[in-house]
């Protein structure tokens, strides 16, 4: 990764400082350190602070999840924002990098001639590319019992990645694979960065998610579809979980997902309380 490259997000303040790492556990814990310092000390006049790793050994993706980062082929980031939001809103900005990193792939390869790329988003924070897992989001919220706050916006996608381990390959893809030429890992950072920054100051002002829903819904790889719900809590053994079939019906405002029974009554279902997966498998 080019740092010099990336400087133009400090250049048009759209972050104050970019940290590159060769190698790191997670940038999300590198991020959430730095925050954590920030709030010690009370300094409040930082923009966003970008994260970016060659290499992760140790990324996480969500309910704890392992994510596979190799060096030098994917983008393995974090970008703290100072919380100027209720913290029960944070959720919001996951659905806003998704549709962040969404749009950006999506008008990349328009732009460069590319037409093989179906990019869909995986509520509530997984990009898949022709049905297939390319991008990972994990947020996280640094607070303080005083109030406010650091949100930590972590984004793992797979560029140029060309093999994953046995378990993830018939899920997981990469935009190199599914397109067949190389991606300009650089240029894809500085997009959607710029674009996630603007995305949660408009959140900020309208304190919903109202102007990317209809096209958040539009992306929606399960909209109108039938789908899973997976009882994902912790203390449930994997035999145990329960499992419910609705009818996805896209997103509200707050950035739920609506889903539809068998009676057509509509529930709101909150991200992180279940798992959702297609009907014959993941999508």
């Amino acid at each position: 990764m080019n740092k010099n490259k990336l400087d133009r997000l400090i250049t048009e303040r759209v972050v104050s400082d970019i940290h590159l790492y060769e190698e790191v556990g997670s940038t999300n814990d590198m991020a959430r350190e730095f925050a954590k310092n920030l709030m010690a000390k009370g300094d409040n006049s930082r923009i966003n602070e970008l994260f970016v790793a060659e290499l992760q050994s140790s990324g996480k993706g969500r309910l704890g999840r392992n994510w596979t980062s190799p060096s030098g082929t994917g983008i393995w980031m974090s970008m703290v924002t100072k919380l100027n939001m209720d913290g029960d809103r944070m959720p919001g900005v996951t659905l806003l990098a998704a549709m962040c990193v969404a749009r950006v792939i999506g008008s990349t390869a328009i732009h460069t001639g590319i037409h093989n790329i179906d990019v869909k988003i995986k509520w509530p924070n997984d990009i898949v590319v022709n049905r297939k897992k390319i991008c990972g989001i994990l947020t996280e919220l640094v607070s303080s019992p005083e109030g406010g706050g650091y949100v930590i916006t972590g984004i793992g996608i797979n560029v140029n990645t060309t093999h994953f381990p046995n378990d993830i390959r018939n899920k997981a893809t990469s935009l190199l694979n599914e397109s067949g030429v190389e991606w300009n890992r650089e240029g894809l950072v500085v997009a959607i960065i710029t674009m996630l920054s603007q995305y949660i100051k408009r959140y900020e002002l309208e304190k919903n998610l109202d102007f990317i829903l209809e096209d958040y819904n539009s992306l929606l790889v399960s909209r109108d579809q039938e789908v899973v719900l997976v009882d994902t809590a912790a203390n449930l053994e994997k035999s145990e979980r329960s499992e419910e079939s609705y009818i996805s019906r896209g997103i509200d405002n707050t950035g739920a997902l609506l889903v539809e029974d068998e009676a057509g009554e509509i529930h709101r279902i909150i991200s992180g309380e279940v798992s959702v997966r297609g009907i014959l498998g993941y999508v």
